[in-house]
Parts: C-alpha cells; structure tokens; sequence
C-alpha cells in the first residue's frame, strides 16, 4: 500500500517535471515569423493570425477587425516544441517556393489571402484571392488556426447585434 502511495506521488512529479523539461528546453528562434491575413471575409472585415519569435519568446496571436473597424485580439504563449511542431508543418509546404496563387476562385467580392513568412535564411510573401483556401496554401492557414484556437476562447463575439434582438424576444415567450 505505501509503496503504491510513493509510486503515485513519483508519477505525478514526473508528470510536472516533463512538461517544465518541455518548457524550457533549449529553443532555436532563427527569426522564424509567419503570418496570414483575410480581408472581405464573411467572418470580419480582418482575420489575421501570426506565430513568431522574435520578440517574447515562441507565441501566437489571432485578430480579427470587424464591419465597424473594431479589432479583437489575443494572444498567448507556446512551448519550443508547439512552435517547433507548428514551423515544422509551415516548412513542410515549402513556402520559400510559393508564389500568389493561380487556383483560386478570384472573384470580385472574394476574400483576400495574404501570407508573409520568414526565417534567418529566406522570406516570402504572396497572396491569394479565393472564398477558399486552395492546396497548398490550406496547409499554411490550417496549422496555425489550430494552433491559435488552443487558448480554448472564441475570439470576440460571433452573433451580430442586430440578431441578438431575437435571442430576447424567444427568451419572453
């Protein structure tokens, strides 16, 4: 019984040890920074989500800017090896050979992609002008929207104000 109580309180110490080991782990920068923006999109007016490095360390930050022109924002702090796991999906595409795109759906009313990335060896830029996100340009935003999603909030609120006045009159009834 005492020996499974000090197997118990090992594990859990492991446990914390681990992730602190994860945390401060010796992390390569190489003034890694990717970022994409959207304007015109149905959701806001801006989107925008950027990792990088250069500043505080490894984080993350998403906005969004809606009809109005108010912007939402946050931003949160990520482990060497979340950013090194993320980088490791952006280079993956291989960005540095990526121009504007050529598949996109390029309407007049369409969103507008664009897309900066760098690193201590090369940087690109190029756009794209599609309501969605051709190959392989998707493997460039789907990464680091699921990166910038971990905070677990939602960013700003989703409903209109002129949709909340029927939340209240179903409440009445």
């Amino acid at each position: 019984m005492r020996s499974l109580a000090l197997l118990a309180l090992l594990a859990a110490c492991g446990g914390r040890q681990a992730q602190a080991d994860r945390e401060t782990q010796m992390f390569a920068c190489k003034d890694r920074a990717v970022n994409y923006t959207v304007t015109g999109h149905m959701a806001g007016a801006e989107l925008g989500v950027q990792m990088d490095c250069i500043e505080m360390g490894p984080r993350i930050k998403r906005w969004k800017v809606d009809a109005k022109g108010t912007r939402t924002e946050d931003a949160r702090s990520m482990t060497p090896a979340e950013f090194d796991d993320v980088w490791a999906q952006i280079a993956g595409v291989g960005w540095e050979n990526l121009k504007d795109c050529t598949n996109g759906t390029d309407g007049k009313n369409d969103p507008q992609y664009k897309w900066a990335i760098k690193d201590d060896q090369n940087a690109n830029s190029f756009e794209c002008k599609s309501t969605s996100v051709p190959f392989p340009y998707n493997s460039l935003v789907d990464p680091l929207d699921v990166a910038a999603q971990r905070s677990g909030k939602q960013l700003g609120d989703d409903e209109p104000a002129e949709l909340k006045k029927y939340d209240k009159k179903d409440k009445q009834k």
